[in-house]
């Protein structure tokens, strides 16, 4: 049975129009037309009014809640955890006691919790909240929290108008992170999360925050053996039961088939379904690894390419998939991989997500190592390489650009150099926004973002202080939001064993050169799974869910002809963000291969088809 749902809660205060007078639309209406809907299903309603007259509404639907109490007192909550998840514990605790053991919930969980005659409201997310709250407060509207910002705009209650800082971060990021929304009058709760209604107040604190204290130096040799076990016991923990109609997802890397071999190796009366996507262009297409671990796990190995024109066709379904702007490409093969598992028909996946983030496999981790080296030579030297940049600017070559760009970006500290990854924006900020757009927004607000989290954060190793942002932000705004996202359109519910709790916090207790040895990514957990991984897949080099967007903006083929057509129309919407005439540039660039240009492109391409359907919903 898939595990999605939708829900709407709506706290009036009592000067607000009666509820007769204004009704709240129903999900089921609001709903109706979203891929992988569940406006079919039974929508379930409550109202009731609070000690202090302000008016409680919750709706909700979907498969997969589970539901105690009464329209006065009760608890409902979305799982899909592993085995000794005790959701229904946690929801009788509250029953009982009006206490909330969020801690005996593990995986994937969803909690909303009332009690009416004394005016109490709790909303509670897993800790990389895999199932998204975003929130509205305000004193002369309420407050409301919901599983969609459209179901937050569709109440009326609060400004649909556009947030600059929400846009300005989506160009950076190519997602809109927690706290901010794509909305101003929107914000979204963090992973490990809760909004408290209490007396007509609404609170926001967290119940969970990772630490890291590398206590666990235990020699490599005994430290892989007990990863290991950890490992295996989390992956087999998650297995879905025999029953259920479920498959994983296979890349051909290392996070998705120690997965797949771990479930295969458990004692099971058929093979484990596997799901994996190629390309036919050069350099893109993992079936070749997919393969090899299928026959090494003895997979049921479901396999297809995406082609360029059905990797156009898809956008329209993605746009219509998320509620702000999401420029993450790779969610195009996702929503392929998780349409082929349900039309095998499956309704739950076992995805390895996480397993770069807590192992130290992300190649990020390993070039901020190379630029910290150059970090720290002598000032002369860098001065050195600071002129050499300067000469290089009128030199619009692939070579040169390169070297310019390493020497720019080693010459910064953390987290600076690693938010450079992502600045499109910032680093685009005069050329690319328009003037009215850049007084809104400081050239610094996405940076200052990432300078918050890292201020916030301390560990003995830059190293986790990096992993850290990574969970807080890659993941929890990017990675979750894609699979999740691309499965529920695809009528398909998804597990993330490498983001359990227990198995993130053991990891936590592991020294960093466990992780990245030298050069070595995820060095512990590639011997950890030398028993179990083919060593043609414990070598390769990580590829992922990547898709030819690159070439396919160099050729004359759908993809590009999109692009084209959507940003050099002169209705576009981004005209009032950004200059249309730096876009060009971009463009003609990313064609002479002097820069890959294709992330960004691909940002503003998704941008102005969000905007072109969303933005009637989102105006002053």
């Amino acid at each position: 049975m898939s595990v999605n749902g939708n829900f709407l809660l709506v706290i009036q205060p009592p000067s607000s129009a009666a509820p007769n007078d204004r009704p709240l639309p129903a999900l089921a209406d609001i709903t109706a037309g979203w891929p992988g809907s569940e406006s079919h299903r039974q929508v379930h309603h409550h109202q009731s009014l609070l000690p202090d007259g302000h008016r409680f509404d919750l709706q909700w639907q979907g498969e997969g809640w589970h539901y105690i109490g009464d329209a006065q007192v009760g608890a409902m909550g979305l799982s899909n955890g592993p085995r000794g998840d005790d959701l229904d514990g946690v929801l009788h605790a509250w029953l009982q006691s009006r206490e909330m053991p969020v801690e005996r919930c593990r995986g994937r969980f969803l909690l909303v919790c009332w009690d009416i005659p004394n005016g109490m409201v709790n909303v509670v997310t897993d800790t990389f909240k895999t199932w998204p709250v975003c929130f509205s407060h305000s004193t002369s509207q309420g407050f409301a929290a919901a599983s969609d910002m459209r179901l937050l705009l569709a109440t009326r209650l609060f400004s649909p108008a556009l947030s600059n800082e929400g846009l300005y971060h989506y160009l950076n990021f190519y997602y809109v992170p927690a706290l901010s929304s794509i909305c101003r009058s929107v914000r979204k709760l963090s992973g490990g999360q809760r909004l408290r209604w209490r007396d007509g107040r609404m609170e926001q604190d967290s119940w969970w925050q990772l630490r890291y204290p590398e206590d666990l130096d235990l020699g490599r040799e005994r430290a892989a053996t007990q990863l290991r076990e950890q490992i295996i016991e989390t992956v087999r923990s998650y297995r879905p039961g025999d029953d259920q109609h479920w498959g994983a997802f296979l890349s051909g890397g290392t996070d998705s088939s120690s997965i797949c071999g771990i479930l295969a190796a458990s004692a099971a009366p058929k093979k484990v379904s596997s799901f994996s996507i190629g390309f036919t262009e050069e350099g893109y297409d993992e079936l070749g690894f997919a393969e090899i671990a299928a026959r090494a796990f003895d997979l049921d190995a479901h396999q297809r390419r995406v082609s360029e024109s059905e990797a156009a066709e898809v956008l329209p379904i993605l746009i219509n998939t998320f509620d702000e702007p999401f420029g993450n490409a790779s969610a195009i093969p996702t929503y392929y991989c998780a349409k082929m598992a349900a039309e095998a028909g499956k309704d739950l996946l076992v995805a390895g997500d996480g397993g770069d983030e807590i192992f130290g496999g992300n190649e990020r981790y390993l070039k901020d190592r190379i630029f910290s080296l150059y970090y720290g030579l002598p000032s002369p030297v860098k001065g050195l390489g600071s002129l050499v940049a300067k000469q290089l600017e009128r030199t619009d070559q692939r070579w040169a650009n390169r070297i310019r760009n390493f020497i720019e970006r080693g010459s910064l500290p953390n987290p600076d150099r690693f938010y450079t990854d992502d600045s499109f924006a910032s680093d685009h900020y005069d050329d690319l926004l328009t003037l009215s757009f850049r007084a809104t927004v400081p050239r610094d607000t996405s940076l200052n973002l990432q300078r918050d989290i890292w201020r916030t954060f301390t560990a003995s190793s830059e190293l986790h202080r990096l992993m850290h942002l990574d969970l807080t932000m890659a993941i929890a705004d990017n990675d979750i939001i894609k699979v999740t996202g691309a499965c529920r359109s695809a009528g398909v519910s998804v597990r993330f064993p490498y983001l359990d709790r227990k198995l993130v916090e053991y990891t936590a207790h592991l020294p960093a050169h466990y992780k990245l040895h030298g050069t070595q990514k995820r060095a512990l957990f590639k011997q950890a799974m030398m028993s179990i991984l083919p060593e043609e897949i414990r070598r390769k080099k990580k590829q992922g869910f990547g898709l030819p967007v690159s070439l396919w903006m160099r050729g004359q083929g759908p993809f590009r002809q999109l692009l084209n057509d959507t940003l050099e129309s002169p209705n576009a919407r981004l005209r009032d963000i950004v200059q249309m005439d730096t876009v060009r540039r971009l463009l003609d660039r990313h064609q002479r291969g002097a820069w890959d240009h294709a992330s960004e492109l691909y940002q503003l391409l998704v941008l102005e088809l969000w905007l072109q359907r969303h933005a009637h919903d989102t105006q002053n």
